[in-house]
């Protein structure tokens, strides 16, 4: 009697277990959505899952294979996103989980109309940008490029006082030109600060900013250790491992309050910087070491 109460216990959970398997896999907290496999993503992601509940369970996926199978993402599930392409697919299945969205510029998250979503931008805060070029140089004007004018606000103004330092802004479109209205900016300031604008700085625009930067003497502040590596003087950026610290903070927030209301974007919290010496010395500049220049940027208020 008892042989047969417990064979037929035994057969039941046999039945169950394929059922508890698809519900375990259907109720994935966090869904990591890769553009493509590179080192970058990698090591975001390396960071990002080391720091997550042991608890919490999650699952990686690239942009393609979530195009195939839109089915990965349920109604409980935190999508975090690296990358344009990665963005782009979450945001074509037209779903309603919240979305923490990683490796875009401001200009590029703009161009999403998503609720629920929080960017983790590429860009620096203005601020950094300006105390590290002012830290680095010692410069008494700065000069930036955009697509559009924008006015400074009372906190940027508060700031440039501060650091006694004067920014010039220079706009582009199709009748003034890019190394045109370089060279004017060159002419009339001490350094070209580039931000994250994929519109101006790219592959096609890229080696002529920056040659002409040099031969005009004028270093080059950027965004990119890439273009340092290319003949910029300096970057500030926020490396893999910084994306994927800024990532767990988040989430690791979002799944303990599911109702927390984030901003829409969140600069880069984290920071990395790179120098290029042989630049350096063919400008006759004095680089302050990197250790030093972390310090002081640390001990600046926002």
């Amino acid at each position: 009697m008892i042989n047969k109460w417990v064979k037929g216990l035994l057969l039941g959970m046999l039945l169950l277990l394929p059922g508890m398997a698809t519900a375990q896999q259907a109720t994935s907290q966090v869904i990591i959505v890769k553009s493509s496999d590179n080192t970058y993503f990698k090591q975001s992601i390396e960071t990002l899952v080391g720091k997550l509940p042991r608890k919490a369970e999650y699952q990686v996926v690239t942009a393609r294979e979530l195009a195939d199978g839109s089915e990965i993402i349920d109604d409980k599930s935190l999508v975090v996103t690296l990358g344009q392409s990665a963005a782009d697919a979450v945001s074509r299945l037209d779903r309603a989980n919240p979305s923490i969205n990683a490796y875009l510029t401001l200009e590029q998250f703009k161009s999403y109309n998503r609720k629920n979503q929080l960017g983790v931008l590429l860009d620096q805060p203005l601020h950094r940008y300006l105390a590290f070029s002012k830290l680095i140089l010692a410069v008494d004007s700065i000069g930036i490029i955009e697509d559009q004018k924008n006015a400074p606000g009372p906190r940027q103004t508060r700031l440039l006082g501060d650091l006694e330092l004067e920014l010039n802004q220079y706009q582009i479109d199709p009748v003034n030109k890019l190394l045109p209205v370089l060279r004017r900016l060159l002419k009339q300031n001490d350094a070209l600060l580039m931000l994250p604008r994929q519109s101006i700085y790219n592959r096609d625009t890229l080696k002529g900013v920056l040659l002409t930067s040099y031969r005009n003497r004028k270093p080059a502040i950027s965004y990119s250790p890439a273009h340092v590596k290319s003949g910029a003087l300096a970057s500030i950026y926020s490396s893999p491992a910084d994306i994927g610290m800024h990532l767990a903070l988040l989430v690791n927030r979002r799944l303990q309050q599911p109702d927390y209301q984030a901003p829409a974007f969140e600069y880069a919290r984290f920071y990395s910087i790179a120098t290029n010496r042989r630049v350096a010395r063919a400008l006759e500049i004095s680089l302050p070491s990197e250790s030093e220049l972390r310090s002081a940027l640390d001990r600046l208020k926002p």
